[in-house]
This record gives C-alpha cells, sequence and structure tokens, in this order.
C-alpha cells in the first residue's frame, strides 16, 4: 500500500461515533501515536503487555472494543495479522488497518525473510511518527497543527535517544550475537552489531534437533559474546543452547509496555542497557 493510498483509507470515518477512535496493535507503535494524538483523539492498545506480538490469540472483549475505531494502526510485515480476524469478528466496519512497516524501506533477516521489528532502529522510528501524523492529519484535519507539533516533538526525543545509543554502542567491545528470534536485526544494524544465529526462527515453534545441532556448530565456529532470550517466549531452548555452548544468557525485552518499559525511550534504554552488561 502506497502512503497516499493508506492516508486516503484512513481518511474514511464513521458516522455513528461521537468523534474519531484509533486503536494500534503493539506497544512501541502505540507510544508513538498516543504521544501525537496527545488529548485530541482516544487512542488504545489491542496488545496486552507480556503477550507474543506474533502468536496473540485475542480475548471477545478485544474483538468489541475494537468495534469502535475509526483508525487502527497496525505493523504488517506479517507481525500482527490476527488484526484482521479481530476487525473482522468485531464486525467493525468502520475501522481501516493502516500498516506502517511497509512504509519504512523493511529489511532482510538472516534467513531472507522480512524482519518486521522495524522500531527497535531510533532513526526509523522517526519516520514512524511522520507517518503516524500524516494519518491522523488524514482522520482529524482540523487538528492536524496540533499533530504536526507533537510529532516534531516525538522525532526530536527519538533524535536524542539515537544519539545517545550511538555514544555507547563504541563501548560493546563484542560485536557478534545470538537473538531468541529475528527481532534485533534493525538494531543490530543501526549499531554496527552482526546477528550470527537465530534460535527460534518461527517465533512459538520449538527448534528442531537438527537446528540446535546447527547452533551449536554456529557459535563454535563465530564465537559470539552472548545469547539473548525474550520474556513473550519460552526461554527453554535458549537454556539448552547456552548449557551446550557454555554462551552467557540474558533476557532482553523487544516489545515493552510493562511498568518498566512503558515508554520507547524505557524500553530502547533497557535494550542497551543489557547490550552494556552482555557485550562490553
Amino acid at each position: 500500500m502506497t502512503l497516499a493510498a493508506a492516508l486516503a483509507i484512513a481518511a474514511c470515518t464513521s458516522t455513528s461515533a461521537p468523534g474519531p477512535r484509533v486503536a494500534v496493535t503493539v506497544f512501541p507503535l502505540y507510544d508513538v501515536v498516543r504521544r501525537v494524538a496527545g488529548d485530541r483523539l482516544p487512542v488504545r492498545l489491542i496488545l496486552p503487555a507480556g503477550q507474543d506480538h506474533h502468536s496473540f490469540d485475542p480475548r471477545p472483549q478485544d474483538a468489541a472494543e475494537l468495534a469502535e475505531a475509526n483508525l487502527v494502526f497496525a505493523v504488517g510485515l506479517g507481525l500482527d495479522d490476527w488484526i484482521q480476524r479481530i476487525a473482522t469478528s468485531a464486525g467493525a466496519g468502520n475501522a481501516r488497518i493502516f500498516e506502517v512497516g511497509p512504509l519504512l524501506d523493511p529489511m532482510l533477516a538472516a534467513d531472507g525473510t522480512i524482519d518486521p521489528h522495524f522500531w527497535l532502529d531510533p532513526v526509523r522510528m522517526q519516520r514512524a511518527a511522520d507517518v503516524v501524523v500524516d494519518a491522523l492529519k488524514s482522520l482529524d484535519p482540523e487538528e492536524g497543527p496540533f499533530y504536526r507539533q507533537r510529532g516534531d516533538e516525538v522525532k526530536s526525543a527519538f533524535h536524542e535517544l539515537h544519539q545517545s545509543i550511538q555514544q555507547r554502542a563504541p563501548q560493546w567491545t563484542r560485536r557478534r550475537i545470538v537473538t531468541f528470534h529475528g527481532s534485533l536485526f534493525y538494531f543490530a544494524a543501526r549499531y554496527d552489531l552482526e546477528v550470527v544465529a537465530v534460535v527460534e526462527p518461527v517465533p512459538g515453534q520449538e527448534p528442531t534437533a537438527r537446528h540446535l545441532a546447527d547452533l551449536v556448530e554456529t557459535v563454535k565456529k563465530t564465537e559470539p559474546a552472548a545469547l539473548f532470550s525474550e520474556p513473550q517466549l519460552d526461554p527453554r531452548p535458549a537454556r539448552v543452547l547456552a548449557a551446550e555452548t557454555g554462551l552467557p544468557l540474558y533476557e532482553v525485552d523487544p516489545q515493552g509496555g510493562t511498568p518498566a518499559t512503558d515508554s520507547y525511550e524505557k524500553l530502547m534504554r533497557q535494550v542497551v542497557d543489557v547490550m552494556d552488561k552482555a557485550l562490553k
């Protein structure tokens, strides 16, 4: 979908609701939308904190609440396809689903699939803020100047975040890592790290014995600094690999939304703090 087409779709709103309503599939994108929207639009997060965005099983109340939305921001790129099922079950005929990921130069993971986790790159997130601003201006034109001002503030905050990470990244003297699933490729590309292997190529699907054996060989050849598990996914395969190879195991949360990661900046600083421990 082109940006122009997406915004044209976003402009279609319901006349039955008292005002436009917005929903967002995952926390990192939600934090951008709610900050741009300010107090002008109600914005709801669909995926509860702590649940895996790949395998989310929506509840009836998720569908019921989505029925009131006029515009739904999604990542796309295969990450949150479940939003289509929720919208269908909700009978949300007025809701338009706007996928942000395809507009932000998606990159390939090591296995050749598209990595949807664009938000782990603060530079791309500055561009995402512009996309959100344009979509909200089309939904609610009268408040357009307000959304632009808020968007500029968000972009400035994300620029400062990127600069702070750039200052810390050179201290990571070891650059190779193993991730639990393909969530850190954008972060690695931005800050000069190398993801040499992924424990669980298909999130939620336990790796085969053959894959684990190949991982052991890859670890021996490349000598990565650390292995990272994720709180939303079963850590047992990562523990097996760590035990087999002696690779230090750390936990990194790529999704956020918990009390400790209740803003995009906190989410990213948590990732950087873990890298400081693992890579120096």
